[in-house]
């Protein structure tokens, strides 16, 4: 059915089999939740069901702090402009309501984008930066920026063209993508892109991108307690505080023990964001920085811990690797490597489809390690390349949405598809135009980061090319994963803003190029 004339309240929920796992584990109490016998998740943790289907138990809404908590924050985000900085305030509203506010409810208004943890911060952040202004003179910016940003914004209008029409598979009839529609997820991407302007106009100078850095490692340190809480009582926080969670419990069971998610949506979203943290520490290390006047060593050293215990490979790897490249290459390595990188993101789709990706080949190598793992990888190509071949049939605008880009068994209408990669989901909803206006813009904010490492190792280029390596492992994950973060915009933004401005008068001037030296160099205030 469409939505009704009137605002209506979406609970974002994935649909439980069987059973809800949250039905299962209600209550109050906060002692550690045991995991399945054998760390089994999925389906096969209900197999002790039977054969005879059993109704479905709704699962439990967000109470009525959750909504409040979620529409008080514009006013939280005026707080923290009236007593902090611009840039401050700008990094902690964003920051802060992607880490706290809940993640399992959104308010959807008929025409209008979903409010959500992401839209009501976003929104608020962009107006008051507005209000308040930067410290310094807009800089020159390409403007590449702003074409690739226009063509995100107006993608789903186009894609409307040739997908006003219902689609029957089977016994299955699938929306069109109206053009109402798209104008609705336009103004979605609109709002989306609110962070990459804040970083662009806010974050661009060299004081900006050192406090990014710094709010990172900071905002992981006090994010790693309800983390450790998590890891031995169970994932439960968001559910006792906001009355719900948007993960069903077995997903975040793993290795004999559990995935913190705390409020975020996934573990595998806050793996992500530890391991994005974790490289803002090591280059704390390289600079000589102290958090609480503990070195920063140490804190590296701990984050490092914290993302092992949670649980997930690829996010490991990405530490291991961006590691000793911080440590021991100079910010232009890491500029050269994050280009390419993105470069290859940028052109995934048609190497996927030419098989230039050796995916069978990291199936074996898994298997090598964990047969488990590699019967996952295995079943996520299988399914890729399902989609991939879908996607292909409109190349170049997409399917649209309410699920015309998935793959469907042709006489039940039964959905076959399980998607995972925002990779593929972009691609198969946009098609290229889509895909390359939102990966082109990112990796526009990555090659604009290499003019600006030239030279000797500096602050400056320390900072930038710390952003333009953290973006690239974000980027990278979007591959497995769906984790596109308002920390990914904004960092793009302020690589994407890296021209140096000069300052107003009597406005105090921005952190000054020095060379790092075997002494401590301190960030100004």
């Amino acid at each position: 059915m469409r939505s009704q004339p009137h605002a209506n309240l979406c609970f974002n929920f994935p649909q439980v089999a069987a059973v809800s796992v949250w039905d299962a584990r209600r209550g109050t109490s906060l002692e550690p939740m045991s995991p399945p016998a054998g760390g089994g998740v999925g389906p096969a943790s209900f197999s002790h069901l039977g054969s005879t289907p059993r109704p479905s138990l709704e699962p439990p809404l967000p109470n009525t702090l959750a909504f409040f908590v979620l529409f008080a924050w514009p006013l939280v985000c005026i707080f923290l402009f009236v007593r902090l900085p611009v840039e401050e305030a700008a990094i902690w509203s964003l920051l802060a309501g992607y880490l706290l506010l809940p993640a399992a409810a959104s308010l959807d208004v008929h025409f209008l984008p979903p409010l959500d943890k992401f839209s009501i911060p976003a929104m608020s952040t962009y107006v008051l930066c507005l209000m308040k202004g930067a410290r310094s003179p807009a800089p020159r910016r390409s403007i590449f920026f702003y074409v690739l940003a226009f063509c995100f914004v107006v993608s789903p209008v186009l894609t409307t063209l040739n997908n006003s029409y219902e689609l029957n598979i089977g016994d299955r009839s699938i929306p069109g993508f109206y053009p109402l529609d798209g104008v609705k997820l336009a103004l979605q991407n609109l709002l989306t892109l609110a962070p990459f302007f804040v970083g662009m106009r806010i974050l661009s100078s060299d004081r900006g991108r050192g406090l990014l850095l710094k709010s990172l490692t900071i905002a992981a340190l006090v994010y790693s307690l309800p983390m450790l809480f998590e890891l031995r009582m169970s994932p439960q926080l968001q559910r006792m505080i906001y009355g719900a969670a948007p993960s069903a419990f077995a997903h975040l069971v793993r290795a004999g023990g559990y995935r913190p998610v705390v409020f975020l949506s996934t573990g595998l979203e806050l793996a992500l964001f530890t391991a994005m943290a974790f490289i803002a520490a090591v280059v704390a290390v390289r600079v000589r920085w102290r958090f609480f006047d503990l070195p920063a060593g140490g804190i590296a050293t701990y984050l490092g811990g914290l993302l092992l215990l949670c649980k997930t490979m690829g996010t490991t790897i990405y530490g291991v690797v961006a590691a000793p490249l911080v440590l021991f290459t100079t910010p232009r390595t890491w500029a050269r490597i994050s280009c390419v990188v993105v470069l290859i993101i940028c052109a995934y789709p048609v190497l996927r489809t030419y098989d230039l990706i050796p995916v069978r080949r990291m199936v074996a190598a898994a298997s090598t390690l964990s047969a488990e793992r590699a019967g996952s990888l295995q079943f996520r190509v299988k399914n890729e390349d399902e989609l991939l071949a879908k996607a292909n049939q409109k190349p170049f605008l997409g399917w649209g949405t309410w699920g015309r880009n998935r793959v469907y068994q042709q006489e039940t209408g039964t959905d076959l598809s399980i998607t995972d990669g925002e990779w593929i989901l972009r691609y198969g909803m946009f098609g290229w135009f889509g895909y390359l206006s939102l990966f082109g813009l990112f990796a526009t904010a990555a090659f604009s980061a290499l003019s600006g490492v030239k030279g000797p190792v500096t602050q400056s280029t320390i900072f930038l090319g710390a952003l333009t390596l953290v973006l690239a492992v974000n980027l990278t994950d979007l591959i497995p994963n769906a984790n596109l973060l308002p920390l990914t915009y904004l960092i793009a933004g302020s690589i994407a803003g890296r021209a140096r401005a000069r300052v107003r008068a009597g406005a105090p001037a921005p952190l000054p190029r020095r060379t790092v030296t075997p002494t401590r160099v301190e960030l100004a205030n």
